[in-house]
């Protein structure tokens, strides 16, 4: 019990030194707190927290794109497309800043990177890159168009993953590849943002017989609650 207040009182005083968390948590608790009970309430509060975030990173964002895990999720991510080749067809989903997709572009790949309206245009002063508005789980492109498809750290966040990766199948190519990157198993539902939880299993369970893993990577915590799985997939005839 009295662990429980000492806590409660750490928090209580967190929170009057740091007004913007302050602003955050009474916004988050007036404004949207009916997140949870449609997709619509849903994206608009994706809307808010990724826009709150983007302007976080304006702040530091050559800090941020070196620190350790960012490094290494880039360097992740690159291996696994180094290895399918190049002349790629790439599709980003939940591309934001486009900093991944303008890396895959300069390695000889051609990308469109997808996000909400509010983020997408972030990714406009990318080189390379084709940058679009719109939902991961209804994505305006036709059958068999891609090559790859990445979802860097944007399952989590989704209103149903489950549409999402039947929409991943659709559009990609017969010998099409997918790799998603998530916080792997419950500690990753510490971020108020994020809507499910992933663990390798799962995934290969959500995805049945339409995927086959390939590749999995998993990256150590750096100041993050849980580690980070890369999973490369592959596209089932």
């Amino acid at each position: 019990m009295l662990k429980m207040l000492k806590s409660q009182a750490q928090g209580f005083a967190y929170l009057l030194l740091n007004p913007p968390q302050l602003k955050h948590l009474i916004i988050r608790e007036t404004r949207y707190r009916q997140r949870h009970q449609s997709k619509r309430r849903w994206v608009e509060w994706q809307k808010y927290n990724s826009a709150r975030a983007a302007a976080a990173l304006q702040e530091c964002s050559a800090e941020a794109l070196m620190r350790p895990f960012n490094v290494a999720r880039k360097k992740t991510i690159s291996d696994m497309v180094t290895r399918l080749g190049n002349g790629l067809n790439v599709l980003d989903v939940g591309g934001g800043d486009g900093a991944i997709g303008e890396h895959i572009w300069k390695m000889g790949n051609y990308v469109t990177s997808i996000d909400l309206p509010t983020v997408a245009t972030q990714a406009h002063g990318c080189q390379g890159l084709l940058a679009v508005a719109g939902d991961a789980e209804q994505l305006p492109f036709a059958s068999n168009t891609f090559d790859l498809v990445l979802a860097s750290e944007i399952v989590e966040h989704l209103w149903n993953p489950h549409n999402f990766l039947d929409e991943a199948y659709r559009i990609l190519k017969a010998d099409g590849h997918l790799i998603i990157s998530t916080p792997e198993g419950i500690e990753g539902m510490r971020y108020d943002s994020h809507k499910h939880y992933f663990t390798v299993e799962s995934l290969k369970q959500m995805l049945g017989a339409k995927f086959t893993v390939r590749e999995v990577k998993r990256l150590k915590t750096a100041g993050t609650p849980t580690p980070t799985i890369i999973v490369l997939f592959h596209k089932n005839q």
